[in-house]
């Protein structure tokens, strides 16, 4: 069973000016998308092609204008709040920006425990410090740092945090919100190996949103290619790149820039 199937979705979003005739904009049309269990599936395109509003539909933060969103075979249209908390330890999102996604007010322990203390998991405290470390350790962090606030930290090491927080429900599928684009080209490979191995070790669904061709053959099983809210092509990441077969996909990936031509 496909952890995620996206049929026929579409997203329009209503404008309503005073005294005004409402106007729409369509932002997702006919979305087919598939991220089969326990795979890496790149979402691809360029800002402003929806990437992230699908992401929000999947989440749960915006609604459906129509079509089906099915988790593990659950259509999520209508879901109640308790089945939505319910689903949403099994599926968990790490932000773009690691500086805006963690609360400055909190401390890395106060980071990590708010989900373990919303879905009522780990109530001993002891019990509760012993999953921390093993969480930082699974990000390479010391556990050292639970004391410490997020304004200390390299963005770096804020991802990582934003990563482990992520992990702290023990989910079966990762939204990857472009999660190394506004990290320093060093520290992205740090945290696509990362991301890599959590993935391998844990078995888990990953969709990974990027507008990075290269990212994307280095992390993903299968890569979906956007364009103004549609998808335009999806398939194995090999044969995206060695085959593309729409007009879009050529035209991303010639812009890839390669070794010989820097050279």
């Amino acid at each position: 069973m496909p952890a995620i199937q996206v049929k026929n979705l579409c997203k329009t979003y209503v404008r309503r000016p005073f005294l005004g005739v409402k106007v729409e904009k369509p932002v997702l049309t006919g979305i087919d998308l598939t991220l089969q269990s326990g795979k890496v599936l790149g979402l691809v395109g360029e800002s402003g092609c929806g990437k992230s509003t699908l992401c929000k539909v999947l989440l749960g933060i915006e609604s459906i204008t129509s079509g089906k969103v099915e988790i593990f075979g659950e259509n999520i249209a209508g879901l109640s709040g308790s089945s939505w908390k319910e689903l949403r330890r099994k599926m968990q999102v790490i932000y773009q920006d690691p500086y805006a996604s963690l609360d400055p007010r909190f401390s890395v322990y106060q980071l990590l425990s708010e989900p373990l203390q919303i879905h009522g998991l780990y109530p001993n405290k002891s019990e509760r410090k012993k999953y921390l470390h093993e969480l930082l350790a699974a990000v390479q962090l010391d556990p050292v740092i639970l004391d410490r606030y997020p304004h200390e930290f390299s963005g770096g090491q804020r991802q990582r945090i934003a990563i482990a927080r992520a992990l702290a429900l023990k989910p079966q599928i990762l939204i990857a919100d472009e999660p190394v684009s506004a990290l320093d080209v060093s520290v992205q490979a740090q945290i696509l190996n990362l991301l890599k191995t959590i993935q391998q070790q844990r078995n888990l669904s990953v969709l990974f949103v990027t507008h990075d061709f290269a990212v994307a053959r280095f992390l993903c099983d299968e890569i979906a290619v956007m364009q103004q809210g549609k998808i335009v092509e999806q398939g194995p990441a090999e044969q995206i790149f060695e085959h593309p077969q729409h007009s879009y996909t050529q035209k991303l990936l010639s812009a890839v820039p390669s070794v010989e031509e820097a050279l």
